[in-house]
């Protein structure tokens, strides 16, 4: 099994462990409801160094990326992000990503279960096309995310000057020697960073952001922070067989831009560009999990329990038209439930 760099500070203050993907991380450190409340109230870090990092060099670099994501590349300026997606040659998602323009290179960011898959896929793609490109592995960076509406005291603590990023940009920044990059992003609906640091010095970086308030957190309260946000995952609500109009992102989708790329066929000829991906809210003591039915509506996604909002809530997918408000039927462990239709996100997204 694969281990990040921080392991060893994982498994020193007994965090729960388990196999993520391949990845040993962990899943709590105090509990999943207390990681949760600390990134909504206060400030928490998250070891994320599983995720993929896959640079794109080269003075083609953004004609390549045209070539190969849904969004407009040329829109990106320097030193901010961007959400995309990559499909392949028949319109199948084969994953959702953020890209970072820097200075000499364009940063991807992609889920860890798909990167062996993207890593191919944008080699081959380097293969049959002539453009001046070269990719580029850093497996020599870890990534925590500093997540809550402390994380920016933190950082400044940390860095020590004041100088606000604003959301999805990025800023290279110095702690002693040491140079990081502090991306204004996050998946937690809570205002944060994301930030790469060689690995030689993470432990050292993770540990200063412990010593300034953040408390360790694992990935049990990332998930239910994300399904909180209404923020789709792969694997659940993202799949091949999905397209972004599917999930409400259809806004990612720039058919007008003047490079033909992959999916761009199968994207044109979509009849629909409705969004079927709804959240369904249940009062009662029940947590809804993926793969539950609504009857008659659609099928369960993602659920938890809010410690927000103090009820059960889960994402889905509908199968019919329907409208916020709905009184719908949830079937939890043989039994039925009632639930009340909401339009994503449970919570708004602070910033």
């Amino acid at each position: 099994m694969k281990k990040t760099t921080l392991n060893k500070i994982h498994r020193g203050h007994k965090a729960k462990m388990v196999d993520y993907f391949g990845w040993e991380m962990p899943i709590s450190y105090a509990g999943i409801l207390e990681e949760h409340k600390a990134v909504r109230e206060k400030a928490a870090i998250f070891d994320v160094s599983h995720m993929g990092i896959i640079e794109v060099y080269g003075p083609e670099s953004k004609q390549f990326l045209q070539h190969l994501t849904v969004n407009d590349i040329g829109q990106l300026q320097y030193f901010h992000s961007q959400y995309s997606m990559m499909l392949d040659n028949e319109g199948n998602i084969l994953d959702d990503m953020i890209i970072t323009r820097l200075k000499e290179k364009y940063r991807i960011v992609v889920n860890c279960s798909n990167f062996q898959k993207i890593k191919a896929w944008m080699e081959q793609v380097d293969k049959e096309t002539n453009f001046d490109i070269w990719l580029k592995i850093r497996d020599e960076l870890s990534i925590v995310a500093l997540q809550g509406p402390d994380s920016h005291n933190i950082i400044e603590k940390i860095i020590k000057h004041d100088e606000r990023i604003p959301r999805f940009s990025a800023r290279y920044d110095h702690v002693g020697d040491h140079v990081i990059c502090i991306s204004h992003t996050g998946y937690t609906g809570s205002d944060g960073y994301e930030i790469f640091v060689g690995n030689d010095f993470v432990e050292e970086f993770w540990n200063m952001c412990i010593q300034q308030g953040a408390v360790p957190a694992g990935l049990g309260s990332r998930d239910t922070l994300r399904i909180e946000a209404g923020l789709p995952l792969y694997g659940n609500e993202i799949s091949p067989s999905t397209t972004p109009y599917d999930i409400g992102y259809g806004w990612i989708v720039k058919l007008s831009k003047n490079n033909e790329f992959k999916g761009k066929q199968f994207l044109s000829n979509v009849q629909s560009k409705t969004n079927k991906m709804y959240g369904v809210v249940i009062d009662e003591k029940a947590i809804p999990r993926t793969g539950c039915i609504i009857n008659g509506v659609g099928k369960i996604t993602s659920g938890t329990y809010s410690p927000t909002l103090k009820k059960s809530i889960a994402i889905f997918m509908a199968d019919r038209e329907i409208n916020a408000g709905e009184t719908v039927n949830v079937m939890i462990r043989d039994k039925e439930y009632k639930g009340i239709i909401t339009k994503l996100p449970f919570i708004k997204k602070s910033s």
